[in-house]
């Protein structure tokens, strides 16, 4: 057997949390450590197979790499505290799509050994530097590895040796990424690391890259007998340009890395002379190890032969075709063979890099994560400048590689991590280790994923006199609607369970059907302490001193649909396995068969067992303080291990949805569902049959699809066209070009469905919405089997009898207009949330069949009541808030993979009512937006908190150490610390520093003085 551990490139063990919500991240650390400090012999590298075996990451991380518990505790404290910790890295929240580009620097900050830790650590760069060094070896007879690996290495600064060793370091650095599952969607070049760009986007090969390298390293050492420099200036172009035209010696701008980051190319006098003069402001300027004037018109003596030596050696004269762009310095665009290579390379030594303009490009391919491909990051802070520069202002990660003091691969694996957790779609996997041997057993009592809890209800409506609600115009668009939310139902395995004490269990099994599974139950009851017998619901004797009903429903036999209608109606009305609610009765369980679809693998649903469920939930409604509480067991349950299992189930606490497979206990919750593409077959749809068409809901779907260009709309009712409804169509065919027709058919009736059918064979349907609306009112006492057939009978025979007659197209989609009421139920509600629950069992059957089918529950829509009316009130303290028809119909008509719910909340407000019935857990998952605060602390000690931010920032012991009337990089800030030490003021103060004040002669208390008037 092989099993697999998760390990990182340094040996630490990651362990990552992930939620909806930010907060939810927290609450899930805080439970965790719990856990740790309740179970001290487990490790950190069990807790992280546990955490990769069991969740799947969601869209706010934080990952903690560790060597021991100590850590782990620290780690996750810091994220319950939301402190900053060396050993723990968070998702950027508006970070969505993590597109990566690599950034390949030019040269400047090489140095003998750069890749010795590197190779010797990781085979994926030892593999790639081996293969570059032989393509080196082979051409020009000297290996960079004396280089790239001997920190002792004599040499000086060469190019015929620095350039290759360059090269080779930042393909084997590309190569080390991409085997930990992070490749590049662009590449980027600065310079000589353009070659090293072209290279892994698969724009050149690997032999015609060595040889550019190496034919423009021997250009390069051409002027080694002269005397030149280049220097970095933290200055803008003019500024910089403004000194060189008063410099008296030769220099030129080379390079222009940002708005405010240039670089300059000339004689060593002359550099060294400008940097003196921008160090003398208080600006940040540094001679750079180059001794040649790279990128200046002294170049162009060289045209000649560099163009001619690429021309005889490069095997393809053209940039080949790659699916990954890779954009040059060079021009400042993306690589284009509007050149020969001769002369792009030839240019490329010769042109003022603008990088600035390289990174302008990337803006518009929406990246995400930039990537510097060295062994210290000296263009972070130049990226940075670009983006804001075109007014991008989306939130990105910018990350080096390592650092140049660097003893092991902690630097690489903090920031490999930094851009998993910020990549939505990073393969975990490959940070596993495959070892011989069986897979851990799950660990016992593990917390389930952090959910919050909210509460909501739908409100208790008296039902109108007729079954069906009466077509009217148009109401007036309403301003006070909420934006809808886009959800699923899903079932969540519990590993651990809240429980309750012992119950005193009654047990209804009112057709004789599950006598000995009643029997099995008793016994099993004895085992864990409880109490359990069998009670007539007749007689109140029998029932006295239980605390808990259990009604169990035998497991329906096959039948159609309108043999399931009939024994729904059956079921609610007679109800001769209602005991009642007695005095000290808290529980009440409704026992079904088959009756969810749970499990990848389970047969859909029953109809009858669903609609029971269903029903159930309401009547909690009419019981408030009493739990209604439903348990599904998988189809052929019945034996002792059943009945043992469904006694545990009663003494669970807290979950009111339950379902037992043969992995475990299942608990149900709504969720929020992935995002989904709009129906981009709105315009062609040929032939749309709506069923309930001329009702309010049906309007709004005919109007949505007339508008959106369906050649065809036919709305079925029983009432037909009335005044109203053909007012308002009126107004619909004068704005479209839509063909709609009205047609009077009662399609629970099998003749008239027939001859529907056959008036229809010439027009099959290629959409079929199903929005017929049968409201009943009725609470349990007072529903009838026949009130219970006709609120059924539309509802779901008619459907049936539809889709089993109407012509379809081949590519036919049907959408069957569900409610929330199924899911949530509500006071006088019980038919309603049967029939639409019938509905979401029917899709799922369906769908399995081959049919394109899904079940939407919608929630309240603003066109189904008047806002006058004494409704809207109540309404408004529910929880469940009004919807536009344009909102709503925009998700749910979109391309749902599966069944839906479409409804808006306010989840505050519905807290109490759910509650009160014990189903506080089914809307737990669902998240209000949550604003956070940071605590600041006291304003006076502001400074003090400044300074230890940029003592550690620096590496300064003591902050009385610093000076703070001096420009801050005259204490030693460069642009890579400046980078980090804005992000930790945002993070401590919520202030923005700019970068270019840092770097361009600000003293401490100059910038000390705008943070404390902002606080201010």
């Amino acid at each position: 057997m092989t099993t697999v551990s998760y390990r990182l490139p340094n040996g630490a063990v990651p362990l990552l949390l992930s939620a909806d919500a930010p907060d939810l991240v927290v609450a899930d650390a805080a439970a965790l450590l719990s856990y740790l400090a309740a179970h001290p012999a487990i490790t950190p590298q069990a807790l992280a197979d546990m955490l990769f075996r069991t969740r799947t990451p969601r869209r706010y991380r934080a990952l903690a790499m560790v060597d021991s518990r100590d850590d782990l505790v620290s780690a996750w404290q810091a994220v319950v505290d939301g402190q900053a910790h060396p050993y723990v890295v968070r998702t950027t929240p508006a970070i969505s799509a993590g597109r990566v580009a690599y950034v390949f620097p030019g040269q400047g900050s090489q140095r003998p050994g750069m890749g010795r830790l590197f190779y010797e650590a990781g085979s994926a760069y030892r593999e790639e530097a081996d293969r570059c060094a032989a393509v080196f070896e082979e051409h020009f007879g000297a290996s960079p590895l004396k280089y790239v690996l001997d920190e002792l290495f004599p040499a000086g600064d060469s190019a015929r040796v620095v350039q290759p060793a360059l090269f080779t370091h930042m393909a084997a650095l590309a190569a080390m990424w991409r085997s930990f599952g992070v490749s590049p969607d662009v590449t980027v070049g600065h310079s000589q690391g353009e070659i090293a760009a072209a290279y892994t986007s698969g724009a050149m090969t690997l032999p015609d890259a060595a040889r550019v390298v190496g034919i423009r390293a021997h250009a390069a050492d051409e002027f080694a007998r002269g005397d030149y420099a280049m220097a970095v200036v933290a200055a803008r172009r003019d500024d910089c340009e403004g000194v060189l035209a008063r410099c008296t010696g030769w220099a030129e701008l080379s390079v222009v890395n940002s708005p405010t980051l240039v670089g300059i190319s000339g004689d060593r006098e002359a550099v060294g002379s400008i940097v003196d003069t921008f160090a003398e402001r208080g600006a940040f300027a540094r001679v750079i190890r180059v001794d040649y004037p790279a990128h200046t018109t002294l170049m162009k003596d060289l045209s000649v032969a560099v163009r001619a030596n690429i021309a005889r050696e490069l095997q393809n004269p053209k940039f080949l075709d790659t699916e990954t762009d890779c954009i040059g310095a060079t021009l400042g665009e993306p690589l284009t063979n509007e050149l020969p290579l001769e002369q792009y390379w030839f240019l490329n030594l010769r042109n003022t890099v603008r990088f600035d303009k390289a990174i302008a490009a990337t803006s518009a391919r929406e990246i995400d994560i930039y990537i510097e491909l060295s062994d210290h990051s000296t263009l972070q802070l130049a990226t940075h400048e670009n983006l804001a520069a075109v007014g991008d202002e989306h939130a990105r990660v910018l990350v080096g590689t390592s650092a140049r003091t660097a003893e092991n691969l902690d630097e690489f694996t903090r920031n490999l991590m930094l851009v998993a957790v910020n990549d939505p779609d990073y393969p975990w996997g490959r940070l596993g280790l495959e070892s011989d041997g069986p897979a851990p057993l799950p660990l016992p009592d593990f917390p389930n994923s952090a959910m919050r809890a909210f509460r909501s209800w739908l409100p208790y409506s008296p039902a109108p006199q007729q079954q069906t609600a009466p077509p009217v115009a148009a109401p007036a668009p309403r301003a006070d609607t909420s934006s809808p939310r886009l959800l699923v139902e899903q079932w969540v395995r519990l590993s651990q369970r809240s429980l309750v004490p012992p119950r005193a269990i009654g047990i209804v099994d009112h057709l004789g059907s599950g006598t000995d599974l009643a029997s099995d139950m008793c016994n099993a009851a004895k085992v864990i302490g409880a109490t359990a017998r069998l009670i007539d619901v007749e007689s109140r004797d029998d029932r006295a001193g239980l605390d808990t009903h259990v009604i169990l429903v035998p497991q329906s036999p096959d039948t159609d649909d309108p043999e399931a209608a009939a024994a729904v109606a059956e079921f609610f009305g007679n109800r001769i396995w209602w005991p009642g609610i007695d005095d000290g009765v808290t529980d009440c369980w409704l026992v079904t068969t088959g009756g969810e679809a749970v499990v990848s693998g389970d047969e859909p649903p029953d109809l009858v067992s669903a609609a029971a469920g269903a029903g159930f939930r309401s009547i909690g409604a009419e019981h408030p303080g009493v739990r209604f509480r439903h348990l599904d067991l998988p189809r052929g349950s019945g034996s002792a291990e059943t009945a043992l299992a469904i006694v545990t189930a009663l003494h669970t606490g807290e979950e009111s949805e339950l379902a037992l497979r043969s992995d475990g206990f299942y608990a149900k919750r709504v969720v929020e569902a992935e995002a989904i593409a709009a129906d981009s077959d709105a315009a062609s749809r040929q032939h749309v049959l709506v069923i309930g068409g001329t009702g309010n809901l049906g309007l709004e779907f005919c109007e949505h699809f007339a508008r959106r260009g369906a050649r065809r709309i036919t709305l079925v009712s029983r009432s037909g066209e009335t005044a109203a409804v053909a007012d308002r169509l009126r107004r619909m065919r004068l704005a479209t070009s839509t063909k709609i027709e009205v047609i009077s058919c009662d399609v629970s009736d099998h003749a008239a469905v027939s001859r529907l059918a056959a008036e229809s064979q010439d027009a099959p349907a290629d959409l079929i919405i199903h929005a017929a609306v049968e409201y009943s009112g009725a609470e349990l006492e007072d529903i009838t089997v026949e009130a219970a057939d006709r609120a059924l009978r539309a509802k779901v025979v008619g459907i049936a009898l539809v889709l089993a007659a109407f012509p379809r197209a081949d590519d036919c989609r049907v959408v069957l207009c569900s409610s929330i009421g199924a899911n949530v139920g509500g006071r006088g509600l019980v038919l309603y949330a049967a029939a639409n629950r019938m509905l979401d069992a029917m899709a799922l059957r369906l769908r399995a069949d081959g049919l394109d089918c899904v079940a939407v529950q919608w929630g309240q829509w603003s066109v189904t009541f008047d806002p006058a009316a004494s409704g809207t009130a109540k309404l408004g303290v529910t929880g469940l808030l009004p919807m536009s028809p344009a909102d709503a119909l925009a998700l749910g008509m979109g391309r749902l993979p599966g069944n839906a719910i479409v409804a808006a909340f306010d989840l505050d407000r519905a807290r109490s009512v759910l509650e009160t019935c014990g189903r506080a857990s089914l809307l737990s998952a669902l998240d209000s937006q949550v604003v956070t605060t940071h605590a600041r602390g006291n304003d006076a000690d502001l400074p003090q908190r400044f300074l230890t931010l940029l003592a550690g920032t620096i590496g300064v012991d003591s902050v009385d150490t610093i000076d703070t009337t001096v420009p801050m990089v005259a204490i030693g800030l460069d642009s890579l610390q400046a980078l980090e030490f804005r992000r930790r003021v945002k993070l401590e103060f919520d202030h923005d520093l700019e970068v270019t004040d840092l770097l361009g002669g600000a003293s401490v208390g100059d910038v000390l003085a705008t943070l404390v008037a902002q606080s201010g």
